[in-house]
């Protein structure tokens, strides 16, 4: 299987909870653009599971535009304090019957990080950019292989040329 882990897009730095943070204009933009450049390998989630804060939420629902899914579901322990290996074993209990799907996690700094770390043996927690998707390959009784970690702004570096393709897209 493939699990996807995505941090949320850039969101406003103030409100009157963390929970009820919004995305910005340019982190709806760079949910976008990843959405773009993931949907011609991963043209369908699985399952997608997605903490429950509004940045989270919307950076969903702005994946959801380009790449669908079969379920969706709202996890409260894929907020940003809650532990990363209770998080971990939640993801890899879902994940399991999707043996050989896609999934897509959306959550937070530092717990994006700390799932990495869990699911793949002998990996230090990454740091993800706004809008950053992990890969990790996953097969059954074994670790997790990191494949690759990318961002909105090695996406568009990488593809400058095309980057208003993608951008014409949506």
């Amino acid at each position: 299987m493939n699990i996807f882990i995505m941090r949320h897009g850039q969101a406003t730095p103030d409100a009157f909870s963390d929970a009820v943070r919004p995305l910005t204009e340019q982190g709806i933009d760079e949910v976008s653009l990843m959405a773009r450049w993931l949907a011609p390998q991963v043209p369908h989630f699985d399952l997608v599971l997605v903490s429950p804060y509004l940045r989270a939420q919307q950076t969903w629902q702005q994946m959801a535009t380009i790449i669908p899914a079969s379920h969706v579901e709202t996890c409260d322990e894929l907020t940003p304090n809650c532990d990363a290996d209770l998080s971990a074993s939640l993801v890899l209990a879902h994940a399991s019957a999707y043996p050989n799907g896609n999934i897509l996690v959306v959550s937070h700094m530092p717990m994006v990080g700390y799932l990495v770390e869990s699911l793949c043996a002998g990996m230090m927690a990454p740091i993800f950019v706004t809008s950053g998707i992990a890969n990790i390959s996953l097969k059954a009784g074994s670790g997790g292989i990191l494949s690759w970690l990318e961002g909105p702004h090695n996406i568009q570096a990488l593809y400058k040329p095309t980057f208003q393709a993608l951008r014409s897209l949506g």
